[in-house]
């Protein structure tokens, strides 16, 4: 007993101890520094350290990484207002902070991120995807000749949301092309070989197919489609790889839910007709039609979670931004005031104001910020956010940071937004695989 309460009092005093050095300015300076860091080139970072002079003369920043000194991405400045470092160059660099040139206090690993500059969206389009295979979106019964309604295809395992990439060997590209090779097969009185792909896996499933009296052909019961189309909004363009950016989210089949794997698409120019406002549990809509006399066109090669990317010839134009704007990156995106470009009559872009609400910028998704519509022109036209909207650039401090992404069915004035890295990063994919293409050929 004597020398247990004698080590329980030394571990006490120090605990406290140790709380008293966190809470102390010196010590919460460095707990406060960040382990990481971003900057864009030019950009700078203070750190922020309120000890006396005579300890911050003592201090030194080593930086390390994969560059020598003189090639560093990073830069450290000692001014009046204490030390900054400062982004020279893309890279990355560990930044030692030392007492006396060896006692290490605290480590940042910062990342230098180059400026991209493009050109303003905003404008409507018509989008076109050509699915890999023909989706299976449902089962549509056929009722024989006594009345039984019979499910072929379900009874031998095929599933919603699977892809028929062949019938006996042969690819089909459209419903109609489908439905003729299984009503000869059918005819002949054989049965058809489908090549299924599920998840990433393929396999052939036979199935005998059944003559429906009300279409006069032989089926297998399915309901299928060869693709979708809609009205979106383009996000940006890049004048130096000719790539585009749209949607900021995946476009996903309507009834499967599941993202539709392209074989092909397309973007062409939208004309809308007509808004129909969103309300509290009744999202609203952009009605538009697709105008293929419009100098926008351009080819679709991805269908992401981050949008649609692709590229087009026409060098895109937009009045209200006729110079190319940097990308703002996660950590430029602020709460505060910003500003939407989208169409809500004709092909005419406009400009509406919103507020950053929350900054989610460690979400790799479409909901990286919250939005809440303000412009009293906007709100009078229709309600807030609706369908179509998606990809309208969100510009914020004269930088493109982000695009439009969901509106919050019971709260239409307000929505999800992507920050613009994610975009960006699919476009600089997109850049390098072509890249690749020109290098093999």
């Amino acid at each position: 007993m004597t020398r247990y309460f004698p080590r329980k009092f030394i571990g006490i005093i120090l605990g406290l101890l140790l709380v008293v050095l966190a809470i102390s300015p010196p010590i919460s300076d460095l707990l406060l520094l960040p382990q990481t860091a971003r900057l864009v080139v030019g950009e700078q970072m203070a750190v922020k350290l309120t000890w006396p002079a005579m300890i911050l003369d003592k201090l030194n920043f080593s930086v390390g990484g994969s560059f020598s000194p003189s090639e560093s991405a990073i830069v450290v400045d000692r001014g009046e207002d204490g030390y900054q470092l400062r982004a020279l160059k893309p890279g990355q660099a560990d930044v030692t902070v030392k007492l006396l040139g060896y006692i290490p206090l605290k480590s940042i690993q910062v990342e230098s991120l180059p400026t991209h500059e493009v050109m303003v969206g905003g404008h409507s389009i018509g989008i076109m995807l050509q699915s890999e295979g023909i989706m299976v979106v449902g089962y549509a019964p056929i009722k024989g000749l006594m009345g039984r309604e019979v499910y072929p295809a379900r009874t031998q395992g095929i599933k919603t949301g699977d892809l028929i990439m062949k019938v006996n060997d042969n690819p089909v590209y459209t419903e109609t092309a489908m439905a003729e090779a299984i009503d000869k097969c059918g005819q002949s009185g054989t049965q058809p070989r489908l090549l299924v792909k599920r998840n990433g896996s393929e396999e052939n499933i036979s199935v005998s197919p059944v003559y429906c009296p009300e279409t006069g052909r032989f089926r297998i019961g399915l309901s299928v489609r060869d693709g979708v189309a809609g009205v979106g909004t383009l996000t940006c363009w890049d004048p130096k790889t000719h790539s585009f950016a749209a949607l900021g989210h995946a476009i996903v089949d309507s009834d499967t839910k599941k993202t539709v794997s392209i074989r092909e698409g397309r973007i062409v120019g939208a004309s809308i007709q007509a808004i129909e406002p969103g309300y509290p549990g009744q999202p609203g809509e952009k009605i538009g039609v697709f105008d293929q006399s419009a100098t926008m066109k351009g080819e679709i090669e991805s269908n992401t979670i981050f949008g649609v990317f692709g590229r087009t010839e026409v060098k895109c134009k937009n009045v209200l931004y006729p110079s190319l704007i940097p990308v703002g990156y996660a950590h430029q995106v602020k709460k505060g005031p910003a500003q939407i470009v989208t169409v809500i009559e004709g092909d005419r872009l406009e400009k509406f104001e919103v507020v950053i609400e929350k900054v989610y910028s460690f979400r790799q998704s479409g909901k990286g910020m919250v939005i809440r519509v303000t412009d009293p022109r906007l709100l009078s036209i229709s309600g807030g956010i609706v369908q179509g909207m998606s990809g309208s650039p969100i510009i914020q401090d004269n930088r493109l940071v982000g695009a439009v992404t969901h509106v919050f069915l019971n709260d239409p004035q307000r929505g999800y937004g992507i920050i613009m890295d994610n975009m960006l990063e699919q476009m600089n994919f997109l850049t390098s695989q072509g890249y690749s293409r020109q290098i093999a050929q």
